[in-house]
């Protein structure tokens, strides 16, 4: 293998880490986003803020609470939805990591091919 060849190696590893890092932020960005509480008003906001919340949906709950203009409730809910992001963000964050890893050893490996 000349250096020519490891050299275009070493890049392809590079852009690979690179838009690795780049899906892994986008991904994390856009799933974290919650849709608003679209009802027709306060009462309606307020039903489908108690409907969710029985279901465990926290984070939207909290919305349709204070589309209903009931803050106490709202904050109550966006607490209890805390608990299990955190939790997901701890497992994505450990995922990240063994992609990092993993993108790490190749490009060492790409490195060391190269040194004669």
């Amino acid at each position: 293998m000349d250096w020519r060849d490891r050299q275009g190696e070493s890049i392809r590893v590079w852009g690979l880490a690179c838009l690795a890092a780049t899906r892994l932020v986008m991904a994390d960005s856009a799933s974290e986003r919650s849709r608003p509480c679209q009802v027709a008003g306060p009462q309606e906001a307020k039903s489908l803020a108690d409907m969710l919340y029985e279901k465990r949906e926290y984070q939207r709950a909290g919305e349709c609470y204070e589309a209903a203009g009931d803050p106490s409730r709202a904050q109550l809910a966006f607490l209890k939805a805390v608990a299990p992001n955190s939790e997901a963000t701890a497992r994505r964050l450990k995922e990240q990591q063994g992609v990092a890893k993993l993108l790490e050893a190749q490009v060492q490996q790409a490195f060391h091919r190269r040194q004669p």
